[in-house]
């Protein structure tokens, strides 16, 4: 554990001291991994993500396959005919990252009073890397880049996963079940929508918001089973087919989405910055500092077959 503190507060350093008007304020490729480690926490939902860092800002991730139902009977002396012979099915997804950046601050006056004194900048700088954590796990899933509403300057930084699944997924519309009530048939036939050959149990996941997840505890709760309850006091976990939940802040009411994560991806170069300034009128004026982090992002979705959208999810029962 003392490995991996030291060399995030490395990191942070290295972006205060490269951070105070110098213009050479760039994290090395094995900086931005470290600092990108930090936001991609293994603790975190973002962090069971597929994640790739590129060095480019446009570009392709390949996906590999080799089919299914390749085995067959051995015969003495025989080889495997040509047509048995595996081989690699190979493609690749797009990808072009957006600019990002998050600004904060802080007063100096802050600062002296904390009884980390100047300590505390590393704290704070890791308080930013939770914020970017929290923020980009909204982006990737809610993000449209043609959204009008409030929050627009945040939603249409780039389009996420809930737009991109809109065509080539499965989607299942919940509204022409059981009268359009909450009902278990709904996680039935959403499996049964997923191809056979991508589903394992341990890997897929549904995902939705707290209030579908709240749903689908009252409806336990309805049923001649104290599956809720059990749930509800004992913090029991009743799954759905035996698949796990996975709660996305801000994700949209009336939609759940079956996937295994790692197909969702999200891509970063290695062009990251962390700067900070103590000058300038406001700075002084104010007894402030100034930090920007910047960096990109793209949001991509490796194999739209492999996921069902259930959509028109009800929040009653």
């Amino acid at each position: 554990m003392s490995m991996v503190n030291t060399s995030n507060n490395q990191i942070i350093r290295k972006g205060r001291v490269l951070a105070t008007g110098q213009t050479d304020g760039m994290l090395n490729p094995e900086q931005s991994k470290r600092f990108m480690k930090m936001v991609f926490d293994d603790s975190s939902f973002l962090g069971e993500l597929r994640h790739e860092m590129r060095g480019s800002t446009k570009g392709t991730i390949e996906k590999l396959g080799v089919g299914r139902r390749m085995l067959r009977k051995k015969v003495e002396g025989d080889a495997p005919i040509e047509g048995d012979l595996v081989e690699p099915v190979l493609s690749a997804v797009p990808y072009s990252t957006t600019d990002i950046v998050l600004g904060a601050e802080i007063s100096e006056k802050f600062i002296r009073e904390n009884i980390e004194k100047e300590g505390f900048e590393e704290v704070f700088m890791g308080m930013i890397a939770q914020q970017v954590r929290v923020d980009l796990l909204d982006l990737v899933f809610n993000g449209d880049t043609s959204y009008t509403g409030a929050d627009s300057a945040f939603l249409t930084i780039l389009d996420g996963y809930i737009k991109g699944l809109a065509t080539g997924s499965h989607i299942l519309d919940a509204a022409t079940l059981q009268g359009g009530k909450f009902t278990d048939d709904m996680f039935t036939g959403a499996l049964k929508l997923l191809p056979t050959k991508y589903f394992n149990r341990a890997n897929y996941k549904w995902i939705a918001n707290t209030n579908t997840y709240i749903t689908w505890l009252e409806y336990l709760k309805q049923k001649e089973t104290t599956a809720g309850d059990m749930a509800i006091l004992n913090g029991q976990n009743f799954n759905p087919l035996g698949i796990g939940w996975k709660e996305v802040p801000n994700f949209p009411d009336g939609k759940i989405i079956l996937a295994d994560p790692k197909n969702l991806t999200v891509v970063n170069t290695y062009d990251i910055k962390i700067r900070k300034t103590t000058e300038g009128r406001d700075a002084v004026m104010k007894d402030m500092r100034y930090y920007a982090v910047h960096l990109d992002a793209d949001a991509i979705i490796m194999e739209k077959d492999a996921i069902v959208i259930i959509s028109n999810v009800p929040l009653t029962v």
